[in-house]
C-alpha cells in the first residue's frame, strides 16, 4: 500500500477504513481478535475484509490475519446466511485461509424488529441448523456466538437469552 494513504484521493470513509487496516497491520498477532462484519449480506463483504488484510501484509501464512466473522442479524440476512457461507466455503483461497474453521455471529435485535421475537427466534434456529449442514458438507468446524440484543425498545431482550 502507499505509504501515504491520504494521497489516494479517496472519500473520508474509505480513507478511515484503510487507516484502520494499516494500524492493525502494525500490531502483534496476539493483539488482534475477530473482525466482525455487521450487516454482512454477501460473500464479497467477507472477502473484502480478507483482501484488505492481505493488502496490508496480514496473512494466515504470517499468523497475522484477523478472524473474519460475518454477523447475520436481519431476517433476510439470517434466511440467506447458509447460501452466503456456502459460496465462501466453495472458494479454494477462502477455504485455505480459514483452515477448516469459521466463526459466525448471530444477532437478535434486528431480526426481532423485522419479524417479532418468536419469528426471529425461529429464523435464528433454522439459519443455524442450515449453516451447520453447509459447514459439514465442506468439512468446516463452525462456531456460533450470539449478540444478545439490546433493550426491548431496540428489538432485543437481554433477559431472554
Amino acid at each position: 500500500p502507499p505509504s501515504r494513504i491520504g494521497e489516494l484521493g479517496l472519500p473520508d470513509g474509505a480513507l478511515r477504513t484503510l487507516e484502520i487496516f494499516q494500524a492493525a497491520s502494525t500490531l502483534e498477532p496476539e493483539a488482534l481478535g475477530a473482525y466482525v462484519i455487521s450487516q454482512c449480506q454477501t460473500a464479497s463483504d467477507v472477502l473484502a475484509v480478507m483482501l484488505l488484510q492481505k493488502q496490508f501484509g496480514m496473512t494466515a501464512e504470517k499468523g497475522s490475519m484477523m478472524r473474519v466473522v460475518p454477523l447475520f442479524e436481519t431476517l433476510d440476512d439470517l434466511t440467506n446466511a447458509p447460501e452466503r457461507i456456502e459460496v465462501l466455503f466453495g472458494i479454494p483461497a477462502y477455504a485455505g485461509a480459514i483452515k477448516g474453521k469459521q466463526e459466525v455471529m448471530v444477532g437478535y435485535s434486528d431480526s426481532a424488529k423485522d419479524a417479532g421475537r418468536l419469528a426471529a427466534c425461529w429464523a435464528q434456529y433454522n439459519s443455524q441448523e442450515r449453516m451447520v449442514n453447509v459447514a459439514q458438507k465442506f468439512g468446516v468446524e463452525l462456531t456460533f456466538f450470539h449478540g444478545k440484543g439490546g433493550t426491548v425498545g431496540r428489538g432485543g431482550n437481554p433477559a431472554l437469552y
